[in-house]
This record gives structure tokens, C-alpha cells and sequence, in this order.
């Protein structure tokens, strides 16, 4: 059972990392103060600083997606863990049932063997003694 819920978290951690890899791919740009695609290629010092700001802004707004998805991946990793907790436990008392099955079951062979070995008995009698 400890070997699922590391392969879980395991494989939560690389979902995780693929997701930080992939936010990293795309947002790549560093953030430098030289005008914007289509904006004009002069400008002065304040107009820089203004789009450096709203740079900034976007940047954030993209981090706390980011933050609250990880929350989101964080909560459900927390309620598997609960929920794994609770169908392990659920399976050892299945197992135990098995086990006290499996010894009923031997038993009964058992009997089966020695009613099927008295019934082999008494037909090789003779019908008079």
C-alpha cells in the first residue's frame, strides 16, 4: 500500500514540475523596459516604467493562477491521501474476511474428503454385515 501512495505522490510531483516547466515555456520574456510590439520606438523614461507596471500586473494575475492551481493540486492530493487511507483500510478487513473464507473453505474440503472416503467405505461392504 505504501507503494501507491508513492507512485501517487511521485506522479503528483511531476505533474506538478511538467506544469512549472510549461508556465516557464511560456512566459519566457524577461522583463525589460524597451517598448512593446507595436509601440512606438522612442518614449520617454515614465512611459517605460508605465509599461514595465502593467508588465508587472499581467505577471501577477499569471502567478496567482498559478498559486491557486497548485492549491487546487495541493487540496486534491490531500484528499487522496484521506481517501487512501480509508480504502486501506477498507481492504484489510476484506483480506482478513478472505483469510477466515479460506480457512472455512479448507475445512470443509476436509469433511468432504472424509464423507466422500466414509461413503467409498461403506459401499465396498458387503449389504449383509
Amino acid at each position: 500500500m505504501k507503494t501507491k501512495q508513492i507512485f501517487f505522490n511521485a506522479a503528483t510531483i511531476c505533474m506538478v514540475s511538467l506544469a512549472v516547466l510549461m508556465t516557464q515555456a511560456m512566459f519566457d520574456g524577461s522583463a525589460n523596459a524597451g517598448p512593446r510590439a507595436g509601440e512606438s520606438k522612442g518614449g520617454n523614461l515614465k512611459q517605460r516604467v508605465v509599461d514595465l507596471e502593467d508588465r508587472q500586473d499581467e505577471n501577477d494575475n499569471e502567478f496567482f493562477l498559478i498559486d491557486r492551481s497548485f492549491g487546487d493540486l495541493d487540496s486534491r492530493v490531500n484528499a487522496n491521501d484521506g481517501r487512501l487511507v480509508v480504502h486501506s483500510a477498507e481492504i484489510r478487513a476484506l483480506e482478513a474476511r478472505v483469510k477466515v473464507a479460506e480457512k472455512r473453505i479448507s475445512v470443509q474440503r476436509a469433511d468432504h474428503r472424509d464423507i466422500v472416503s466414509k461413503v467409498a467405505k461403506m459401499r465396498a461392504r458387503p449389504c449383509g454385515s
